[in-house]
């Protein structure tokens, strides 16, 4: 009898989601409204999933963290200077949530809706200014899961 090795099987799938985002392999799919590209990705234990910002060029630029979880948002850097981010956003909390980015060029750019332990990502492009960051997951941006941040 053969049994199924799920440890190797999730570090496999993890392996070829990240080979096939960086061979540029992934679907489309573009975020709402106007200015600034926006990648949305996510993955969960079970699943991973990936698209590509607006002109079909991943998004890169500098690294953010955002961890979210009942009802708070924290972001690994402090300070921000206009340019192209990547918004890691990890679900520490137990239910799901996301995160939604707002301000000059960029009209309400989502992550995908991950649930607890779920992690995925948000690339965009800002400009000087100030950046609206919520969950708008049912009223999680109500209870404190809202920030701002200010882009120099």
């Amino acid at each position: 009898m053969t049994t199924f090795n799920y440890r190797a099987a999730s570090a496999a799938a993890v392996f070829i989601s990240v080979a096939l985002l960086a061979a540029g392999c992934s679907s489309s799919k573009s975020g709402g409204g106007g200015g600034g590209g926006g990648v949305v990705s996510s993955s969960s234990p079970s699943t991973a999933t990936s698209s590509t910002a607006q002109g079909g060029a991943v998004a890169a630029g500098t690294a953010v963290t955002a961890t979210e979880q009942e009802f708070s948002i924290t972001l690994s850097a402090k300070t921000f200077t206009a340019g192209a981010y990547t918004f890691t956003v990890h679900n520490a909390g137990k239910y799901p949530h996301n995160l939604t980015i707002e301000g000059p060029g960029l009209d309400k750019k989502a992550s995908a809706t991950m649930p607890g332990g779920g992690t995925g990502t948000l690339a965009v492009t800002l400009q000087k200014g100030t950046y609206e960051l919520w969950c708008s997951v049912d009223s999680h941006q109500d209870k404190g899961m809202d920030i701002k941040i200010t882009v120099t």
